[in-house]
C-alpha cells in the first residue's frame, strides 16, 4: 500500500502532520486517537502594549504590491535534477568531531548543525557563486520547543517561524566549517520565547493595519532559490508509527520537488543513523557537487 498527501503552512506546521498521519493510522486500525490534538489558540493572544522587539516586514510578511524578484540566471525549472545523496552514521560522526573540534567552547555543534553546514558549504561552492555574493540560509524553527510556557506537542497548527543565517560566498568557502555551523547555531538560537512574543504583537498589530501578506514559501511560481537555500529537516518524522494497518511504513519521502536550493533532510532507510537528503539543483552544477559532496577539506 502506498499513501500519499499533501498539506498546507497555513494550517499545519511539520510536527502537526506527523500528529495528523499517526493520528490518521490509529483511525484505520480502529484505535482511540491518543492524544487528542490540542486546538486551543488562546495561548498566542499579544502583550497589552504590544512590544515589536524584532523586524518581522520582510522576513514573514511582505506588502502586498511588492514585486518579487528572481535571480538573474539564464537556467529554468527544466533544468533542475534533484539529487539524493546519503551519509552514513560514520561520516556523520566525523563531520560533528571535524565541525566542533573548531568550536571554541565545550558545546559540540549537533549532527543535524554540522551536516546542514556542509550542505551550505558544498551546494555553494558547486554553484560557482561570486566570492563577493551573498548567501542565505532559511531554516524552520518550531516554537513548541521555543515558547515559555512550553506549547503542548499534540498542538495541531503553524508554530513555525524562519531562522536565517548569512554569509559572504568567500568567507563560507574559505573559513573552517565551524564558521557555517556557527553562524546556523547563532540564527536559530535567536529565534527565542521573545522573538515568537514579538511576532505575535505585530501579526496581531500590524499586519491588517499596513495590508501585509504572508511572504510564502517558494512554490512552482518561483522554482529557484538561488543564491539562497531552504531547509527541510524531516528527521524526526516517526515513520515506523505511520501504520495505516499494514504495518509501519517502510519508506518516507518527498514527492518530486523541483525547487532548486530546497533540501531535504531524512533518517535513511532502515533506520540505522545515516541520513538521505535530496538536493534540487541545476543539471550544469551537479557533478561539482558530486564531487565534493563527501569531502572533509577545510576550505572549498
Amino acid at each position: 500500500m502506498v499513501v500519499g498527501f499533501t498539506f498546507h503552512h497555513f494550517v499545519a506546521d511539520g510536527c502537526a502532520t506527523r500528529n495528523f498521519l499517526v493520528a490518521w493510522g490509529e483511525a484505520c486500525r480502529g484505535l482511540d486517537i491518543s492524544p487528542l490534538p490540542f486546538h486551543d489558540r488562546k495561548i498566542f493572544f499579544p502583550r497589552n502594549p504590544p512590544k515589536f522587539e524584532f523586524e518581522h516586514r520582510g522576513v514573514v510578511y511582505i506588502t502586498k504590491n511588492l514585486e518579487k524578484v528572481f535571480p538573474l540566471i539564464d537556467n529554468s525549472v527544466e533544468d533542475i535534477v534533484v539529487h539524493k545523496v546519503h551519509y552514513s552514521k560514520e561520516f556523520l560522526s566525523k563531520l560533528k568531531f571535524r565541525a566542533s573540534s573548531m568550536n571554541g567552547t565545550n558545546k559540540p555543534f549537533s549532527t543535524f548543525e554540522s551536516l546542514v553546514a556542509h550542505l551550505w558549504r558544498a551546494i555553494t561552492k558547486a554553484r560557482g557563486l561570486n566570492g563577493l555574493e551573498t548567501t542565505q540560509l532559511r531554516i524552520s524553527v518550531d516554537g513548541r520547543y521555543r515558547l515559555n510556557p512550553k506549547v503542548p506537542k499534540q498542538y495541531f497548527g503553524n508554530l513555525v517561524l524562519w531562522a536565517f543565517a548569512r554569509a559572504k560566498v568567500s568567507d563560507l568557502l574559505c573559513e573552517p566549517l565551524s564558521y557555517a555551523a556557527k553562524l546556523l547555531h547563532d540564527a536559530v538560537m535567536k529565534v527565542d520565547d521573545n522573538y515568537f512574543r514579538s511576532f505575535i504583537d505585530f501579526a496581531n498589530h500590524k499586519v491588517k493595519e499596513e495590508d501585509l501578506i504572508p511572504n510564502a514559501v517558494p512554490d512552482a511560481d518561483e522554482p529557484i532559490l538561488w543564491p539562497n537555500l531552504e531547509v527541510h529537516s524531516w528527521l524526526s518524522i516517526p515513520c515506523h508509527d505511520f501504520d495505516f494497518g499494514g504495518g509501519g511504513a517502510y519508506f518516507f519521502m518527498p514527492t518530486f520537488s523541483p525547487i532548486e536550493g530546497m533540501i531535504f533532510l531524512l533518517p535513511s532507510s532502515p533506520e540505522d543513523g545515516s541520513i538521505d537528503v535530496f538536493v534540487p539543483l541545476f543539471r550544469e552544477n551537479l557533478t561539482t557537487f558530486k564531487q565534493i559532496c563527501y569531502s572533509l577539506i577545510a576550505k572549498l
